[in-house]
């Protein structure tokens, strides 16, 4: 029996202790908002701009999420797709979710650096939003777990940056602690670049995907701080809602179709657009889409709307598709 109770001890301080040091960051928080320049260049000065929201899935194609065995080539090929993707648009503005920087289930790469010194892009600015010593997830089989993981959300521009912010928004309220010890933060990315009219905003957002209830208050504190900062510049609102805002009639989700109620609020895929064909505009997934989730929001007052369109041809490096949208500063 002294056996017996010995192995249950040994067993309960080995999950103990590997549940505080696998929930730990192997990061200090201070490096989780971060500048970076790319090239030499000047920065564009131009009122005609484009803009382009992307949840690149860790370019993990249609594997994310799956206990699946992948190999590097796969990551490699998905890389390629993408950089041949953003040089064809070359969107101004590039506002990524779910990139990793350091992390073993993508085999180390710094996802960004790969983007963005390949592209020459001016400059980028990081908000880490997932940073733990191992992710026991996919849960079965271990093998499969992400492990050693830091991601993040990302903004990439070839305006000047001036400054880089974010907000936490809150963990699942219907989760159990020790989910939200090893679950990523939800973020609101703040970024503050330089046009030929002053600045503007851009807010990338990665709101909750799984619990509707905590996703609710997630988009009721995007308004809240989108409000702040419409009247007095330019402010574009991109990214993975993980909401379906737009579709038949009962099928909707009620937390991101709150933004188009805002006040003086416009959106690079209108209702009257997404209703003439709504699986060209569907955004999720790419190997099958079936919803739009990802979105592009911008105040009227400073800003107008010149053309847009879902980047279906993206294809398979992610399991989402880009949002693209070409606007002029009023």
């Amino acid at each position: 029996m002294k056996k017996i109770l010995l192995v249950i001890l040994l067993l309960v301080l080995s999950f103990v202790a590997f549940y505080f040091w696998g929930s730990s960051n192997n990061w200090n928080a201070k490096k989780y908002n971060q500048f970076q320049q790319f090239t030499d260049k000047p920065a564009l000065v131009s009122d005609t701009l484009s803009v382009m929201t992307y949840n690149v899935g860790w370019l993990s194609g249609m594997t994310n999420n799956l206990p699946v065995d992948r190999d590097e080539a796969l990551y490699v090929q998905n890389l390629r797709d993408a950089r041949s993707l953003l040089n064809e648009y070359h969107p101004d503005i590039i506002g990524f979710q779910e990139i990793d920087v350091f992390a073993k289930r993508s085999f180390y790469y710094n996802q960004p650096d790969s983007l963005g010194i390949n592209l020459e892009y001016l400059n980028g600015s990081l908000a880490v939003n997932w940073d733990k010593k191992y992710v026991p997830f996919p849960y079965w089989p271990f093998q499969y777990h992400f492990g050693k993981l830091i991601s993040a959300q990302y903004v990439m521009s070839n305006l000047e940056i001036l400054e880089n912010d974010y907000v936490v928004l809150p963990k699942p309220v219907n989760a159990p602690f020790y989910y939200n010890a090893f679950y990523l933060d939800r973020l609101i990315q703040k970024t503050w670049v330089k046009t030929s009219k002053g600045e503007l905003l851009v807010m990338n957002v990665h709101l909750e995907a799984f619990d509707q209830e905590t996703r609710i208050m997630h988009v009721d504190a995007v308004i809240e701080e989108y409000l702040k900062y419409t009247d007095e510049l330019p402010v574009l609102l991109i990214g993975d809602f993980n909401s379906r805002a737009m579709g038949p009639e009962g099928s909707l989700n009620e937390s991101a179709r709150k933004m188009f109620e805002v006040s003086g609020v416009g959106v690079a895929i209108a209702d009257s657009m997404f209703a003439i064909d709504p699986i060209r505009n569907y955004t999720f997934s790419s190997g099958d889409p079936v919803e739009k989730i990802d979105y592009i929001f911008y105040n009227t007052k400073y800003i107008k709307k010149l053309d847009a369109k879902v980047v279906q041809e993206a294809g398979e490096a992610s399991d989402h598709f880009p949002v693209w949208m070409q606007f002029v500063l009023k």
